[in-house]
């Protein structure tokens, strides 16, 4: 069996970068499991509730999904009473979406939950630790975002 070949050190962090993504989904479930609620909602809820009321297209944006994902999931927040529609005033066609009472409540709740989870996990990681590595992951975001195809370069979160 021919032994593998070595890895340089690009392609480490690369790995490096994929394993993060895998144990973040995982780690996600969590989450979605003690609020009741599915990433996708939990993933708008908080888009949402940062960033305020936005058109369908910034959602679709922020998830870096096409608009008709984006759209239907909307949609099923808007069922569950926790997102509400509007359509702009200056553009009909334009949808925009903010989150209701009850989206504010949940997001309020998943905050809770991501920020008792964060106290945990890093309760031994100093400030400027925390503060370097939001740095470095910010970077390597812009650094990897050159590799997406440019039909999927969309605006940060």
């Amino acid at each position: 069996m021919p032994s593998p070949l070595p890895e340089s050190l690009p392609q480490a962090l690369l790995r490096s970068v994929e394993t993060l993504a895998r144990t973040v989904r995982e780690s996600s479930l969590g989450v979605t499991r003690e609020v009741g609620c599915t990433r996708g909602t939990v993933a708008i809820v908080r888009i949402l509730q940062r960033r305020g009321t936005l058109p369908v297209t910034d959602v679709a944006h922020a998830l870096h999904v096409d608009v008709s994902v984006a759209s239907r999931q909307v949609s099923h927040l808007v069922d569950d009473g926790l997102v509400e529609r509007d359509v702009d005033h200056d553009d009909r066609r334009v949808r925009s979406v903010r989150l209701s009472p009850a989206g504010h409540a949940l997001a309020d709740q998943v905050r809770a939950v991501l920020d008792r989870r964060a106290d945990e996990v890093f309760a031994d990681w100093s400030p400027a630790q925390l503060a370097a590595a939001t740095a470095a992951l910010d970077r390597l975001t812009a650094t990897l975002s050159h590799l997406a195809p440019l039909d999927h370069v969309l605006a940060p979160a």
